[in-house]
């Protein structure tokens, strides 16, 4: 069982199957976790409030993906102080999506070890 030290996560994915499969496991260790299913308001969010300890980002979003986000934010200067993590589906190369700033990178579908991981990386301590 895991310890339940103070956590907060930020989930941007355009998939609501995802973001709900997501929320619910992450309900399940009481972390909290606030959901957008645009990137836009995911970029909103993030510029919004620096205490979210992860950010999983999809990357396939219609409109304002996730490359546009992280564009945004370095664009700013607000991208190193942010632990964001890409979820994917695509064939992209994980160098190529670190290289952009992102600090991981989760392949879909979701792996709750994946998830798991990615949460014990960036928990605060």
């Amino acid at each position: 069982m895991m310890d339940r030290l103070k956590m907060k996560i930020l989930l941007i994915d355009d998939n609501k199957e995802i973001t709900d499969a997501v929320t619910f496991y992450l309900d399940s260790l009481d972390i909290p976790c606030t959901v957008t299913n645009d990137g836009r308001e995911g970029l909103r969010k993030i510029k919004e409030s620096i205490d979210f300890d992860l950010i999983l980002l999809d990357i396939a979003m219609p409109e304002f993906t996730g490359f546009d986000v992280i564009l945004e934010l370095k664009k700013d200067g607000l991208l190193s102080a942010r632990n964001i993590v890409f979820f994917t589906a695509s064939n992209v190369n994980e160098e190529e999506l670190l290289s952009q700033g992102a600090k991981g990178v989760i392949r879909k579908p979701i792996s709750v070890d994946d998830l798991q991981q990615a949460i014990e990386k960036f928990r605060q301590g």
